[in-house]
C-alpha cells in the first residue's frame, strides 16, 4: 500500500470512475478500472447510465421497461462482483445509476465526484456499447478535464495487468501534446517504467535524404525539452519515425510491446471533429493496449 500511496500522490489519482453497462462485454474495462484503482489506492466509482434518448420515440412504457431491466441487471452485477472477486458495494466500490445522455452523465458524474481518472470500454450493448466508438467515447475524452483511459475492441482481459511497464507517448510538437508527454513522464517516474516519446513526420516534401539525420536530431532535442528533466532511473527513448501518423504509432506500440499509449487531444469542435482530428479516434479503435487521453495540464513533478 505504501507504493500505491506514493504513486497516488505523484500522479494525483484518488478517485477512479468506471463506466459499465452491466454486460459481460464491458468486464474488460471494469477489470482495468478496478486494477487501476487498486494500483493507486484510489476509490473506485462504477457508473451505469440508462440512455433515455433511445426511448424518446418508443414512449414511456419502453423507458419504464428499461429502468426495470437496469435494476435487475444492477442486482446481478453486484452478485457477479461478489462471486468473481469478493467485491462488496460501499466497501470496495461505490455504484451510481443515472438516466440521460450517456456521455453527458459520465462527465457530470466525474465533476461531482471529483474524479481523477475516467475509464470507458468499447464493447457492450445499448447506449454505452452501441455508440461508444462514436458520440459517447469521443465526446467523453474530448470534453473531460481529467485523463480518460479507453479500453478498445482489440484488447482482451489479461491475467495480469501491467499498464505501466512500457509507456508510449506520441507527440506532434504542438502545445496540446505537451501535457500528455509530461503526464507520461510522471507515470514513468512513479512506476519506474520504460518510456518512449515518439514523433511521426508524415510529410517530407522539403527534407532530402541528406537532411534526415539532422531532422531527427533536432526533433529529438525538441522532444527532450518538452519532456523536461527525467529522473534518474527512468529509461526514456526519443524516437522519430516517418509515415502515416496513426498507423506508425500503432506499429511502434506493437513492436515495442507498449502497455499504455498516452496521447493529448483537443476539445471537440463539433460534428466534423472526427474528420478534422482523427488520430485519437483511430488509436482508440485499433490499439492493442489501453489509450490514455489527456486534455488539460499535467500534474506537477
Amino acid at each position: 500500500m505504501a507504493t500505491a500511496q506514493l504513486a497516488s500522490k505523484s500522479v494525483g489519482i484518488k478517485n477512479v470512475l468506471i463506466a459499465t453497462d452491466f454486460s459481460h462485454h464491458s468486464d474488460t474495462a471494469l477489470h482495468y478500472g478496478l486494477e487501476f484503482a487498486h494500483l493507486y489506492g484510489a476509490q473506485a466509482e462504477i457508473a451505469y447510465v440508462v440512455p433515455t434518448e433511445e426511448f424518446v420515440l418508443a414512449g414511456p412504457e419502453a423507458l419504464h421497461a428499461a429502468r426495470e431491466a437496469a435494476r435487475r441487471d444492477l442486482l446481478e452485477f453486484k452478485a457477479r462482483l461478489r462471486r468473481a472477486g469478493s467485491l462488496v458495494e460501499d466497501v470496495d466500490y461505490h455504484l451510481t445509476m443515472m438516466e440521460g445522455a450517456v456521455a453527458d452523465c459520465l462527465l457530470q458524474c466525474a465533476r461531482e465526484k471529483k474524479i481523477d481518472l475516467l475509464v470507458v470500454g468499447t464493447h457492450g450493448r445499448r447506449g454505452l456499447g452501441k455508440f461508444i466508438l462514436g458520440s459517447v467515447a469521443e465526446k467523453v475524452f474530448r470534453h473531460s478535464s481529467v485523463p480518460v483511459l479507453t479500453i478498445g475492441p482489440n484488447i482482451h482481459q489479461p491475467r495480469e495487468i501491467t499498464l505501466t511497464r512500457h509507456i508510449l507517448a506520441p507527440c506532434d510538437l504542438t502545445p496540446k501534446s505537451h501535457p500528455a508527454v509530461q503526464y507520461a513522464c510522471t507515470l514513468a517516474e512513479a512506476h519506474g517504467s520504460r518510456l518512449t516519446v515518439l514523433h511521426v513526420v508524415e510529410r517530407l516534401r522539403e527534407v532530402t535524404n541528406l537532411d534526415l539525420h539532422r531532422v531527427k536530431r533536432e526533433i529529438r532535442e525538441k522532444l527532450a525539452d518538452i519532456a523536461g528533466k527525467i529522473p534518474e532511473g527512468v529509461a526514456v527513448d526519443y524516437r522519430v519515425e516517418f509515415g502515416n501518423v496513426a498507423a506508425t504509432i500503432l506499429r511502434v506500440a506493437s513492436e515495442a510491446a507498449a502497455n499504455l499509449i498516452v496521447v493529448g487531444v483537443r476539445q471537440s469542435a463539433g460534428v466534423l471533429d472526427r474528420f478534422m482530428w482523427p488520430i485519437a479516434y483511430e488509436l482508440v479503435r485499433e490499439a492493442e493496449c489501453p489509450v490514455l487521453t489527456i486534455r488539460g495540464s499535467a500534474p506537477m513533478r
